[in-house]
């Protein structure tokens, strides 16, 4: 399973959203997602097509560098911006989310050592 979420407005297409499941990845089927947007946005005349963000951090042991790698791949050109800056709206609620996924790795690494995956 898989999907994509695209802006589309005036001549650029934004990758706003994508996923995956685990299913089938090794037919990389997020390649040929990506490229039939690349066309869709070409049949539009669009001049950008924008990946949006990665990591600045280009370290293969960075979490996120299999995106990097990935958006890399079709040739993207890469800026720089000043970033993002989250403000949560309940602070504690917050905390207590950011506590919740914490726990949660820390389950799903341990499950996958105790079944040998």
């Amino acid at each position: 399973m898989l999907g994509i979420i695209p802006i589309m407005y005036g001549n650029k297409v934004w990758y706003l959203y994508g996923a995956s499941s685990n299913s089938h990845r090794n037919l990389m089927p997020n390649y040929l997602l990506q490229w039939t947007m690349i066309q869709e946005a070409i049949k539009r005349k669009c001049d950008i097509y924008d990946f949006r963000g990665v990591s600045g951090v280009v370290d293969e042991n960075h979490p996120q560098y299999g995106l990097y790698r990935f958006k890399k791949g079709f040739g993207a050109e890469f800026t720089e911006f000043i970033g993002e800056i989250y403000i949560p709206y309940k602070p504690i609620v917050y905390k207590m989310y950011k506590i919740a996924e914490k726990t949660f790795r820390t389950l799903r690494t341990i499950k996958k050592k105790i079944l040998g995956k």
